[in-house]
């Protein structure tokens, strides 16, 4: 016993392992009694007892995890109504807010009216285009839109995180030794929130990628969305710099360094390797999907103009003033030219033989034009025109 005795004071250590010699970093003055409490807790609880005594023989049976380094962690183990607690609820609301504000400027839920006062063009709701797509995009915007997506989807780390977590699974035996305070409801919450996080700031990044114009507007919306996405990491290193206080320094610290245990029969099954790939698989089908009906859409012009106003005026031909009006967009192959819808004029009786605007490829321009009684609206040729545009693409 007395051999048992010094070998304790010499070597400064007990006799057998807590399991992380994380406990024992450098500390201030105040942080003390949090761990020492923590340590406590642990010694007399007979599974951690049975856990250490047993530490050789079940290294086989588990793998080490850590917890993800953002403020949704503290989600899981810290105290309800504690600061570290506060701060992960905080942060997840302030990204939601942020979404739902995008959300309610990209999309409009109202109806589209081109009437005046009490009067409702039914027409509207044909072309009604509620995220406001463009019309069409040049293949420099196509390529950099596919790109982002596969991108975004790469790096938004939230939902994997929590589907990582999902996978591992709340196992007492780990995961409660390291950080006591864990419980399954938090552990819960924690993917909750995570993982809404997450897909709602995808489809928000997908909804700006497809509505840009230009290859900068793009890049601008792509940068914007990823610093809402990381806000919570963000949060979580300045808590960890001491830039929000002692005790949110003192957790995330001791977060960042210790590992819980996870049973490799969770972390390496066939099951656990199935749901990684099967996250990415319905991601990138669901995305490029979109992507691909969004593209089919624009290239038959569905997010176009059901009917446009034109005003001519009688300077050069005095019966171009009879044609001013409205003209209403045509549907079928036959009534494209050079890849673009075209336009039929109403107030005739046959909306084929009316006044046409179309684009004239020879040319590059848009053009008004009359077809004769004796052609058919199939050979119809636009650049026989009788006023035009200036050239444009």
């Amino acid at each position: 016993a007395e051999d048992y005795d010094a070998s304790v004071h010499e070597e400064g250590s007990l006799p057998f392992s807590i399991g992380d010699d994380d406990f024992y970093d450098e500390k201030t003055a105040g942080d003390d009694d949090d761990d020492a409490e923590d340590i406590i807790k642990r010694l007399h609880s007979s599974d951690t007892f049975d856990t250490m005594m047993t530490q050789s023989t079940s290294d086989r049976d588990v793998s080490e995890r850590k917890l993800p380094e953002d403020t949704f962690s503290f989600l899981i183990y810290a105290d309800v109504f504690s600061p570290p607690f506060l701060w992960g609820i905080i942060v997840f609301l302030f990204q939601i807010s942020i979404y739902i504000i995008l959300g309610l400027s990209i999309i409009d839920l109202g109806c589209e009216n081109k009437g005046t006062g009490w009067k409702i063009d039914i027409v509207c709701k044909e072309t009604k285009n509620p995220v406001d797509f463009p019309f069409n995009v040049s293949v420099p915007v196509r390529i950099s839109e596919a790109i982002a997506i596969l991108i975004s989807i790469i790096t938004q780390d939230d939902v994997r995180k929590a589907i990582c977590l999902y996978r591992d699974g709340f196992d007492e035996g780990g995961l409660t030794q390291v950080f006591p305070g864990a419980t399954l409801w938090k552990w819960t919450l924690s993917i909750v929130l995570r993982a809404s996080e997450g897909a709602l700031g995808l489809v928000i990044t997908f909804l700006l990628i497809m509505r840009s114009k230009t290859v900068l507007e793009l890049l601008l919306n792509f940068s914007a969305i990823g610093f809402i996405t990381k806000l919570d990491d963000t949060v979580f290193e300045l808590a960890s710099e001491g830039f929000l206080g002692r005790k949110l320094k003192r957790k995330s610290k001791k977060m960042s360094n210790q590992s819980y245990s996870v049973s490799k029969e969770n972390a390496n099954s066939y099951n656990a390797t199935k749901v990684s790939i099967a996250y990415f698989v319905a991601l990138f089908v669901a995305f490029f999907a979109g992507y691909g009906i969004i593209f089919r859409n624009q290239n038959k012009g569905k997010y176009l103009c059901a009917q446009i106003f034109s005003q001519l005026g009688d300077e050069a031909l005095p019966m171009l003033g009879t044609f001013t009006g409205l003209f209403y967009r045509q549907t079928g192959k036959a009534t494209r030219f050079g890849g673009r819808s075209s336009y039929r004029g109403a107030g005739v009786d046959d909306q084929e033989r009316g006044p046409l605007l179309a684009y004239c490829t020879d040319e590059t321009r848009w053009t008004l034009s009359l077809p004769k009684d004796e052609m058919n609206t199939l050979k119809w040729d636009p650049c026989n025109w009788l006023a035009a545009s200036s050239e444009t693409e």
